[in-house]
This record gives structure tokens, sequence and C-alpha cells, in this order.
């Protein structure tokens, strides 16, 4: 890579790093104030920026979402009515709009631990990343899928540190599998399911914004490898 081209991927795998972390964050526990304060930081609506493209698309709309939020969580009451959302929509105690399961939508059956739950947590083992939570969550809940793909984002991006470009790819590389045979197959199911939930506090938003991202995302990794290996 030339320097330009460099310091172009480096900001790309900063910024995809950084979404992963929040976007697991925002799944994979109720939200607090420390979340709600990240999510609506200016630094958070430019990773979002990065990601747009030049026609009008969602992250226009997610730029007005943040700063409704913004004003929003300074009412005492939208971190409680955000908090009793989480739990309405991931935990129950009542039936689920969208399970957060990539296993229920892939079977009639709507059965958790499938065949792709064990594809899943074979390919944790074999780039040797576990994700926070497992074994005591489902492997391929939406938490740990997307705290796995931050996991390689950081191997990623600490292998392009160190100049090691065949790591890069190799990590690069099984982040697009990843997103091609689990995430995009599976995430827009669930956020079709996520339509019919009856409230609209905050996840319900953030799903629409977290489809966008991980096709995005595929993008840019397509972007990073095609750069690699012109190199």
């Amino acid at each position: 890579m030339n320097d330009q081209t460099r310091e172009a991927a480096e900001v790309l795998l900063c910024n995809r790093l950084f979404l992963y972390s929040l976007m697991h964050k925002l799944f994979g526990r109720e939200p607090d104030e420390e979340l709600l304060n990240i999510l609506t930081d200016e630094h958070t609506g430019e990773a979002f920026g990065l990601l747009r493209e030049e026609e009008k698309d969602i992250m226009d709309r997610t730029a007005t979402f943040l700063k409704e939020i913004r004003e929003e969580k300074q009412n005492p009451a939208f971190l409680e009515e955000a908090k009793d959302e989480y739990t309405r929509l991931f935990i129950g105690p009542v039936s689920l709009v969208a399970p957060p399961w990539e296993s229920v939508y892939g079977q009639k059956d709507a059965m958790l631990f499938q065949e792709s739950t064990l594809e899943v947590r074979n390919t944790y083992r074999q780039f040797g990343l576990i994700p926070e939570g497992y074994p005591h969550v489902a492997d391929d809940s939406l938490a740990l899928e997307l705290h796995f793909m931050a996991l390689l984002a950081q191997r990623s991006l600490d292998a392009f540190y160190a100049g090691k470009n065949d790591d890069l790819s190799a990590d690069l590389s099984g982040s697009l599998d990843f997103l091609k045979k689990h995430l995009l197959v599976w995430v827009p199911k669930f956020l079709e399911r996520m339509k019919g939930a009856k409230s609209n506090i905050l996840y319900p938003q953030m799903c629409l914004v977290l489809d966008e991202f991980l096709r995005k995302d595929a993008g840019t990794v397509e972007e990073i490898l095609g750069a690699l290996k012109n190199n």
C-alpha cells in the first residue's frame, strides 16, 4: 500500500473496530448511562458518518435519531424505558418478537442449537477467539457474533500496525466469510421480525442501523482486501 492507501485503510480498520464494539455492547446487555453517552457522542456520529454513501440512506436518518436520543436521555425516565425495552425484546418473560439467535431463523421449527450453531462454534475455535459470555450464552446469539467480529476487527488492526499483511488478509477474509455465511443471512430476517415490536425507544431503530452497518462493512472489508492484493 502507498501512504495514502495505508492511511485510508487505518481509518477504516479503526472505525469498524469501534462500531463492532459499540454494537456488541448495545445488543449484549441492557443499556446504562455510559452506553448512552457513547452512543450519542460526537465521535460515534462521525463513525457512522464514514459509512454514508453519496445518496441519502439510513445513515442520514441515524444522525437524526442519535440527535433525538441525545435530547431524550436528559429525561431521567428515558434510561429506564430503554432498559425495559431491552428486557421485553431480548429477554422476556413473554414470547420474543425477534429472538436474537441465528438458529431460530434457519429452521422451520425455530429451535435453538441447530447446525448453524455448531458452524459458528467451530469458527470461533478456528480463529482461537472466544466471545464474551461463551459458553453461558448460545454460540449464535447476536451479542456473541458481534463480539466475535469485534475481536477479529481488533486482531486485524493489530496485524495492520505490525505490518503482518498475511495475518491481516486472513483475519479480514475470516470476517467477510462470517458476514456472508451468518450475520448477513439472518440479521435481515431478525430485522423483519423486529418491525413488529410495539415500542420504539431505542432498539428497533438501532436494529436498522446494525443491518445497514453489516452490509457496508462487507464492502469495507472487500475494499481493504483488494488493496492488499494490489500491494
